[in-house]
């Protein structure tokens, strides 16, 4: 028979160790934030050498030559509207 006055202490194995738990829970969320920062770092940098790279063959696009060209021709001195438009009409005419 089984005697209902004694008391039974759990074994230590049974108790949390809450101390431990909230050690590894801030070096875990301090390694995560470690590890986005990196991530987020790394891809930045992989990120400007693109463009640093590709900055180089910008200038060489049909679009920004042409566009060079049309901005050095507004520097130049002001031509009539009647030869602006005999040049024209004899460049791209029929």
């Amino acid at each position: 028979m089984s005697d209902s006055n004694t008391t039974h202490e759990a074994p230590s194995y049974d108790d949390v160790n809450t101390p431990v738990i909230v050690l590894v829970g801030a070096i875990s969320a301090l390694v995560t934030l470690l590890t986005i920062m990196f991530v987020q770092g790394l891809c930045y940098h992989w990120q400007n050498s693109f463009l640093i790279r590709n900055a180089s063959g910008v200038e060489a696009m049909p679009s920004v030559v042409q566009i060079e060209e049309q901005k050095e021709e507004l520097v130049k001195a002001p031509v009539p509207i009647s030869l602006a438009m005999e040049e024209v009409v004899s460049k791209y005419g029929k």
